[in-house]
């Protein structure tokens, strides 16, 4: 999913190549991309019923949860959360891309 109020550190193909390189050999895993409206819709197209989020600490969890609820109940589709390492749970998608911050 494309967030439009963000620009990622590298363009999306590119994230697209890594995470497919990542993956190679890994027969049941599909990197994909969609600017087409909820995951969940794409979830129905696809026939996906899993979608796997990484969540750093309880702010994530309770802002992820009802979304995950909601793609439960619209489609059936389960959400697998896979909490960060303790070590990097400060680091933000903001804060890799210098999107907000402020110069010292």
């Amino acid at each position: 999913m494309l967030n439009p109020s963000k620009s990622g550190r590298f363009p999306v193909a590119e994230r697209l190549d890594r995470l497919r390189a990542a993956a190679d050999g890994l027969s049941n895993v599909t990197v994909d991309s969609y600017t087409g409206g909820l995951l969940v819709d794409y979830c129905r197209r696809a026939g996906i019923g899993v979608v796997v989020r990484g969540v750093r600490g309880v702010a994530d969890l309770d802002y992820e949860m009802p979304m995950a609820r909601m793609n439960h109940e619209l489609a059936g589709v389960e959400t697998f959360f896979i909490p960060a390492d303790p070590a990097l749970a400060h680091v933000s998608s903001t804060l890799v891309t210098g999107q907000g911050a402020s110069p010292r």
